[in-house]
């Protein structure tokens, strides 16, 4: 029962921070800012996640989603990946970030979140082929896949289309 209220408490008590940070906010930072509103009351990293995880079986208009390198974030349910990744793309086709890529810091200018949740957006819109990335002693820097039709779990097929497949006959034409 504990739980269940808090967790209602926990759906209300987000609904700013989350207007603010643009639809999706890290886990750990819900947890200092709602024990800070609490006061003296305050819960546990277990009882946010237990009140956290309730979430699907009330209707509440946000959710609690787990990254794929296990960060945890709660966001609105019409937060949407789709959304994200168009906003990305615009960024990453700016002649400048053709040449240099961009960094987490830039993208969490655009996206108007922070560096960390910004790097968790763009390591997403790499593993859907959207993006790849170059790592060098300055950083992450991502630049706009150029190559979108190779298959990442066999990358000796060729497909029938797109520019992979024009540079391989190409090649094969004077090989």
């Amino acid at each position: 029962m504990y739980h269940q209220q808090l967790s209602r408490q926990l759906a209300d008590f987000v609904k700013v921070p989350l207007e603010r940070a643009g639809g999706i906010i890290n886990l750990i930072d819900i947890y200092c800012l709602f024990n800070r509103a609490r006061g003296t009351e305050l819960i546990s990293p277990d009882d946010l996640l237990q009140a956290c995880s309730l979430w699907e079986k009330f209707d509440v208009p946000v959710v609690l989603r787990k990254f794929d390198r296990g960060v945890m974030v709660i966001q609105t349910k019409s937060h949407s990946d789709e959304e994200v990744f168009a906003k990305i793309k615009v960024l990453v086709m700016k002649p400048d970030a053709l040449r240099a890529g961009i960094s987490a810091s830039d993208a969490a200018m655009t996206l108007a979140v922070a560096p960390a949740m910004a790097k968790e957006h763009l390591l997403s819109a790499e593993s859907k082929g959207i993006l790849c990335r170059d790592i060098s002693p300055d950083g992450f820097r991502f630049y706009i896949n150029l190559f979108p039709e190779i298959d990442r779990d066999d990358m000796h097929v060729v497909k029938d289309q797109g520019i992979y497949a024009s540079w391989v006959s190409a090649n094969h034409a004077h090989g």
